[in-house]
């Protein structure tokens, strides 16, 4: 279902998917189903407002991706991740492998598959 909601941009395959998964969770078949989350009341405390803490924008520039290079995933995994980071502020990491020149050129839309991290081998 989920695969067809994003596909399709179709919310009520989503909501169908949320379900399921929602309902395995109250059934503890799955490990996220042995957790509760508790909140600032079931602690005893007041929320804190989200005008009293650091935005998402910001929070996100400090994500990055782990170190893979380019031959353990595939080409297209490894130049989406770093669209996604770019996009969202945050940091990409080429791994050992580089990553190739066609990359250095922004795409039409815009968008950067550079990633920020270069790692470099230290060709021991």
């Amino acid at each position: 279902d989920l695969q067809h909601a994003v596909r399709g941009n179709l919310p009520e395959k989503y909501r169908s998917f949320a379900k399921q998964i929602n309902e395995q969770t109250e059934q503890l078949l799955t490990l996220r189903g042995m957790f509760r989350i508790k909140t600032a009341e079931d602690m005893g405390r007041k929320p804190v407002p989200l005008d009293q803490v650091e935005p998402a924008k910001e929070i996100v520039k400090r994500f990055s991706t782990g170190a893979m290079s380019f031959g353990s995933i595939s080409r297209e995994a490894h130049t989406t991740l770093a669209i996604a980071m770019n996009r969202i502020g945050g940091r990409s990491n080429t791994g050992e492998g580089g990553e190739e020149s066609d990359r250095y050129k922004p795409l039409p839309n815009g968008d950067s598959m550079r990633s920020k991290i270069k790692q470099v081998a230290s060709g021991r």
